[in-house]
């Protein structure tokens, strides 16, 4: 680890802050601001490495009570993108059929009456709606620039995770829950399935999982819909930076909430510490410290609850090389991936990141930091042959899991209890 972090001298770093506060000022039109931040990869500390710029200048982050498990939405509270993440059931296809109640999900937003939240027998899924934002991102130093806009400012501006194989989206759906497979081999996101198991969605205690590889959840997934995806890629690097942005920290476990990630320790004699999917309350967020519990983010209990690594096919590494599908090509082998250059050769936590166009930031090694500083989340690698990233962590990881945490261990065709995956869906692409 070296003992300086070398950066750009102040007068640069002034010309280029002077430039961005230009871009903010003359092209943000009242309806659409750009909200935005730098994170100070040089800076260590999650409290003060993140410095809000744009429309958020003077913005009071958001904050999670994890004792009342209610979240503080400080300043961000009247954002329409934030406010236009919705939980719905949908159709195969990515339609939306209809709202849910935001605070209890068994109920239909429009009359409180019974949802189809936990009917294995409905046409659809559980999911919620993240409405498309556009992301300049860039480098300066060891300075990450992020900037959000709804609408498309400049060519800088590009919809990082909404371009589905070369079409752009107005909306993605993320899943309420974790991914099981149900009994005629789909992909689903419904409350009361266990999500782990074989492809037939056994439950026993003991290991069942040897033959649910990437290709058999793959499989699944395009029985659910021959659009659908795996949930991961370049529209978890956007989420995982807006929740940045949101709280003003990178200790992602800190601001949102420590989910499942010790569950096995606690309790591993029941399912290995995991649970059947659960309909829990709170609304969008919902986060708690005892580590051992269903947790939420933007409506989903996948990206807080760190109970299963979630399989991210769209992230390879080859030969130690991170390589990744800008645009949710499928390929196991990479050769249609962007090569990123950027190479990982230990298990370590990364405290820089470089920028790839189109899908956002990856860790790089340049610098070493903890589960405490930095971006405080875990990168497991394994540098021989093909490897398939895995996000998020899962219940055995504690506080090496967050946002930010990848393994880089396993192949394809790597399969265990703990090796989930989630259902993301796109809205219908037109003719």
């Amino acid at each position: 680890m070296p003992e300086r972090i070398y950066v750009a001298d102040k007068a640069t770093l002034d010309k280029v802050y002077e430039n961005t506060q230009k871009l903010l000022n003359n092209l943000v039109p009242q309806d659409s601001p750009v909200y935005g931040m730098i994170i100070h990869e040089a800076d260590l500390n999650p409290a003060t490495r993140v410095e809000y710029i744009g429309a958020n200048k003077d913005f009071t982050p958001m904050m999670m009570n994890m004792d009342t498990h209610i979240m503080d939405y400080g300043s961000w509270g009247n954002w329409e993108w934030l406010k236009a993440n919705k939980p719905v059931m949908a159709n195969w296809g990515g339609g939306i059929e209809y709202y849910l109640n935001e605070n209890d999900y068994t109920k239909k937003a429009s009359d409180g009456s019974a949802s189809d939240v936990a009917n294995v027998d409905y046409a659809g899924n559980a999911m919620a709606v993240i409405k498309k934002i556009y992301t300049h991102t860039y480098k300066i130093g060891y300075d990450r620039y992020v900037l959000f806009c709804e609408r498309k400012l400049t060519d800088d501006f590009k919809p990082i995770g909404f371009n589905v194989l070369g079409k752009e989206r107005d909306y993605m759906l993320i899943p309420l829950f974790y991914g099981s497979i149900d009994g005629n081999g789909k992909m689903r996101s419904i409350a009361g399935q266990w999500s782990w198991g074989t492809a037939t969605g056994a439950t026993s205690d003991t290991n069942v999982t040897a033959n649910v590889t990437t290709e058999v959840q793959n499989a699944a997934i395009k029985k659910t819909d021959p659009e659908a995806l795996f949930f991961g890629g370049a529209l978890m690097n956007t989420l995982a930076d807006i929740c940045v942005m949101l709280t003003k920290s990178t200790n992602t476990q800190a601001s949102f909430g420590a989910g499942m990630s010790t569950a096995y320790v606690n309790d591993k004699e029941q399912k290995h510490g995991t649970k059947v999917n659960t309909v829990i309350g709170g609304g969008q967020f919902y986060g708690s410290k005892d580590e051992k519990s269903f947790n939420k983010i933007f409506h989903s209990c996948v990206l807080g609850s760190q109970m299963l690594w979630q399989r991210d096919p769209y992230t390879l590494m080859v030969n130690g090389i991170i390589k990744v599908s800008p645009d949710y090509t499928y390929d196991l082998t990479g050769a249609q991936y962007v090569d990123t250059g950027v190479k990982l050769a230990s298990n370590n936590y990364y405290a820089i990141t470089q920028v790839v166009p189109e899908f956002g930031a990856v860790p790089t090694a340049e610098v070493i930091c903890t589960s405490l500083t930095g971006y405080c989340d875990h990168t497991w690698v394994t540098a021989t042959d093909v490897r398939v990233a895995f996000r998020l962590g899962d219940c055995t990881n504690g506080a090496n899991g967050g946002l930010f945490s990848r393994a880089f261990n396993p192949t394809a065709a790597c399969a265990w209890w703990y090796n989930g995956a989630s259902l993301l869906q796109a809205q219908p692409a037109t003719a």
